[in-house]
């Protein structure tokens, strides 16, 4: 399907090399967006972008502020404005909470927490002077109701729910509508469940494409009205 809700808006995806985050990126390129594909690695990106009309990619660790900053610079020399942002990169490990070590704990809230901070306060000057604009976070069930063996998972998860909130108030008077959406789909991530978890809700699991079906509706007007709410795509917590 194809159409218009996103003419000529420009998109960044963090992560959007593959999965949840490569499905929104297809989506919002058929309605009319152009999307900035992002990637740990560089070469991923440009093989993303390079099956995505109208997008580029741009590689780097969206939790270290030099790859933000040249990310930014990218878009806006490219396209000239960032009207859309989707954080969706992110880690997961599994380890009980005995088991969780200091190094674990410090990168999965680095890339999952840090990363959208830091990526969100470099756009939102962006969208200020452009007048407005959307941010998307992707969260998860594990950050709402938890998930066990995932403490740090779900604590970066928990704060980017925080951040969602706290940003869709903070922002609102500057027309930047913040809203996150916690998927449940059958990802490389969700993978890392045991099979006793994943098991009895397999078949309730979304596909990536119906996911980035409900994050269009959340990014495009067709969800204007929708500000500082957590909406779920998919059964089952992650």
């Amino acid at each position: 399907m194809t159409g218009s809700l996103l003419k000529d808006r420009v998109a960044v995806i963090t992560g959007s090399t593959r999965g949840i985050g490569r499905a929104m990126a297809e989506r919002f390129a058929r309605e009319g967006a152009r999307v900035v594909v992002n990637g740990r690695q560089p070469a991923d990106a440009l093989a993303a972008a390079a099956d995505i009309p109208g997008s580029i990619g741009v590689g780097g660790d969206m939790s270290e502020l030099a790859n933000i900053e040249a990310l930014v610079a990218r878009a806006l020399a490219e396209f000239g404005r960032i009207d859309i942002l989707v954080n969706n990169a992110a880690i997961s490990r599994r380890s009980a909470v005995t088991r969780v070590s200091d190094a674990e704990w410090d990168e999965v809230i680095r890339v999952n927490l840090t990363g959208p901070m830091f990526v969100t306060r470099a756009v939102v000057p962006v969208m200020k002077r452009q007048g407005g604009g959307v941010i998307l976070n992707v969260i998860s069930g594990a950050g709402t109701v938890g998930t066990p063996g995932f403490s740090s998972y779900a604590a970066s998860k928990g704060g980017l729910v925080g951040l969602t909130l706290t940003w869709a108030k903070e922002l609102d008077r500057f027309a930047i509508r913040v809203n996150a959406l916690s998927p449940s789909a059958l990802t490389d991530m969700m993978r890392q469940l045991p099979a006793e978890m994943l098991g009895p809700m397999e078949e309730r699991l979304a596909d990536p494409a119906d996911v980035a079906d409900v994050a269009l509706f959340l990014v495009s007007d067709l969800g204007k009205t929708v500000r500082g709410q957590i909406v779920s795509a998919g059964a089952g917590p992650p």
